[in-house]
């Protein structure tokens, strides 16, 4: 029993240390140009080695994706429902959101690569899961911001929309950060939106 635990232990370990090694590469080279010989290198494994723990690159990429996003929205809504008011968990969602991408830049520089539509035949089930997985999340911000409409907090704005809105603030912050070099940590964009989101830009 004991040894199965350590051999899972080791298993798991080393798939974990493949899959931080690959996303480094697609992130650089984006998918087309990233051969399994070259991560099984980086990783420090055999290519007969590597496909003990993926069937091939598609199986490999597709892994990655999913688990990183699933760890993503997980995170989110753990941060948010420690939140005790409204306006805690708005900016409980905006700084998870911004602190996932600082900690996780090579994944997130993988999306801004613009390969999405050309992998889209062969993965077409990842695709989906990014679709289902965001418009889900989308629902989880509407919930929150229902309740601040439920509380006189905000306006009576369609939620759904609000909800689309503030995605857009979060996404738009950390596309710029990822694309242009800065020493500001992206975390500091918080204020910024969480003001911009709750007050608007016309002054008072």
């Amino acid at each position: 029993m004991v040894r199965s635990e350590r051999k899972e232990r080791e298993f798991n370990t080393r798939r974990a240390e493949i899959l931080e090694q690959a996303e480094k590469i697609f992130a650089a080279k984006g998918f087309h140009d990233v051969t399994m010989a070259e991560i099984a290198s980086a990783s420090g494994f055999s290519i007969g080695s590597l496909y003990q723990f993926f069937k091939g690159k598609e199986h490999l990429y597709t892994t990655m994706i999913s688990e990183k996003i699933d760890l993503m929205y997980d995170k989110i809504n753990q941060e948010v429902q420690s939140a005790k008011d409204i306006t805690g968990k708005i900016a409980s969602l905006i700084d998870a959101h911004l602190h996932f991408v600082e900690n996780n830049a090579d994944f997130c520089r993988i999306f801004l690569r613009g390969e999405n539509e050309a992998l889209s035949k062969i993965m077409t089930s990842i695709r989906q899961k990014l679709i289902n997985d965001y418009y889900q999340h989308l629902s989880f911000i509407e919930k929150i911001l229902k309740s601040g409409l439920k509380s006189g907090l905000l306006r009576s704005l369609p939620p759904r929309e609000m909800a689309g809105a503030l995605s857009h603030l979060i996404r738009a912050a950390s596309v710029d950060w990822l694309l242009v070099p800065s020493k500001e940590p992206l975390s500091s964009k918080r204020a910024f939106i969480l003001d911009i989101f709750l007050h608007g830009a016309k002054k008072a």
